[in-house]
């Protein structure tokens, strides 16, 4: 109960504004709650007092009841009429007091609290524009501070690109200054190379001259020791003659005619010279000394002595001892061939390096073979090595005296070992691609007194020995 009542005491007393409008200007005066009771609880006990002042004296006036003899109901009556006489006169007392003022201000308070709900809905409007404002400020700071973000990583990105742009600037002078310093060098080489192959040029011509010239001598040499040959062979001239002299000093005595002479000896040798003179041919055409070969080979038997006397044309060797001679260096020489069957794939001397494609000497030949081909040995000698040789992969090398040495390249394996004494055509390894290859070859090389020879040159004088030495 209590409670609803001073609910209701609040909402008849909200708080009020009274505008005040003086001189072009909007003002208001504020009127709590607590004002407004206060106000009123003023009001009541001016009210009350008023009334106590009304009714105090007409209760001294009114005789007592004894004295005036009224009937008790009767002062009731009256007293209930003077209670609700003042009651009605404070209701008109606090209409008569509000009323003025109320009448006076209704206008006003109307007009006010209509335009203070204009300026609550423009203020509220006003609210709702500046929370959108600043919700679009906060997204406009945002996407600036995505930007000023996006702004400062480009501008790294522009730094880290400068840089990049001037080290590319710095790399590309100096690739330009390398390709100008290049150029030179290539300038530089083709001239090089231009007067390399213009002294090559000059120096096969000078070759060829020096081989036609190597040609001529050689055949000059065999047609004098031919003339040697015969004329040793026609030695006893001078003796025949002495015997015709005698046979005319002594007359009667029976004379012998040319016919019935026995032959000489040295004439049945004159075919084997010419054969002899066809071998030391061939074997010159391999570049070795045929007479150092024979000279080496002179021995001198136990129990001999004299002077020594220079070796003289007149004082060679009977044609049957040379021939003699001859065969024993050919049963040593490396004349065979190193495979049953192969193509020569890399000669002797210059030609363009298989890995690098540059100008370098190739000291041997390159005999292609099918993988593990067996490999002979070309002639009979010693074998000195088998090992792996740097870039050769695994050689075999065999000693065949007079200073000559075969070499043999690329194996797949060994056959033979070191100190092995071998015969010419004798298995010593198999075919192979190890070491500096490009497939499956034998590298195949006969070196005199360390010096690489062409073998194809050892090879062609085998098969011309042969042929010398059938007919």
């Amino acid at each position: 109960m209590l409670g609803r009542l001073l609910k209701s005491t609040l909402r008849l007393f909200p708080d009020r504004q009274i505008l005040v409008r003086a001189e072009g200007r909007v003002s208001y005066i504020r009127l709590s709650r607590r004002l407004q009771l206060a106000l009123v609880s003023m009001c009541l006990l001016a009210i009350g007092g008023v009334g106590y002042g009304v009714v105090a004296p007409v209760h001294r006036a009114a005789p007592p009841a004894e004295q005036a003899g009224a009937p008790t109901g009767e002062l009731r009556a009256q007293v209930d009429e003077l209670r609700r006489q003042l009651a009605a006169a404070n209701t008109l007392l606090m209409k008569g007091a509000n009323s003025d003022a109320l009448a006076q201000n209704k206008a006003a308070i109307d007009d006010a609290q209509a335009r203070i709900k204009a300026l609550e809905d423009a203020r509220d409007r006003a609210a709702a524009e500046e929370a959108d404002l600043r919700r679009q400020l906060s997204q406009a700071q945002d996407a600036a501070n995505s930007r000023m973000q996006n702004v400062a990583q480009l501008n790294h990105t522009l730094d880290a690109d400068r840089g990049e742009l001037r080290q590319s600037d710095a790399q590309r002078q100096s690739l330009q200054s390398r390709v100008h310093q290049l150029e030179a060098e290539l300038e530089g080489a083709n001239a090089r190379t231009t007067q390399a192959k213009a002294d090559l040029a000059s120096n096969e011509r000078r070759l060829q001259q020096l081989a036609a010239e190597h040609d001529k001598t050689l055949s000059e040499r065999d047609r004098l020791q031919a003339r040697l040959l015969e004329l040793q062979g026609h030695a006893a001239a001078p003796s025949a003659a002495t015997g015709g002299a005698a046979a005319l000093a002594a007359p009667g005595a029976p004379q012998r005619s040319t016919a019935d002479r026995p032959p000489d000896q040295r004439s049945e040798n004159a075919p084997q010279a010419g054969n002899n003179g066809e071998i030391e041919r061939v074997l010159a055409s391999t570049g070795l000394d045929v007479e150092k070969l024979l000279g080496r080979l002179i021995s001198v038997p136990q129990g001999q002595g004299g002077p020594y006397i220079a070796l003289d044309k007149k004082h060679l060797a009977p044609a049957g001892a040379r021939g003699e001679e001859l065969q024993k260096i050919l049963k040593t020489l490396p004349l065979a061939s190193p495979l049953t069957h192969y193509t020569v794939g890399s000669g002797f001397g210059s030609r363009t390096d298989p890995f690098n494609r540059h100008p370098a000497f190739h000291p041997g030949l390159d005999l292609e073979a099918p993988y593990r081909s067996v490999v002979y040995s070309t002639g009979a000698g010693t074998v000195i090595f088998t090992g792996v040789k740097g870039e050769y992969g695994k050689v075999v090398e065999i000693d065949h005296g007079h200073g000559i040495v075969t070499r043999y390249a690329h194996l797949h394996r060994f056959m033979v070992a070191r100190g092995q004494k071998v015969p010419a055509h004798f298995q010593v390894g198999e075919v192979g691609s190890t070491g500096r290859s490009t497939g499956p070859h034998l590298h195949y090389e006969v070196l005199v007194n360390g010096t690489a020879q062409d073998p194809e040159k050892f090879l062609q004088a085998g098969k011309n020995v042969v042929q010398a030495s059938g007919n």
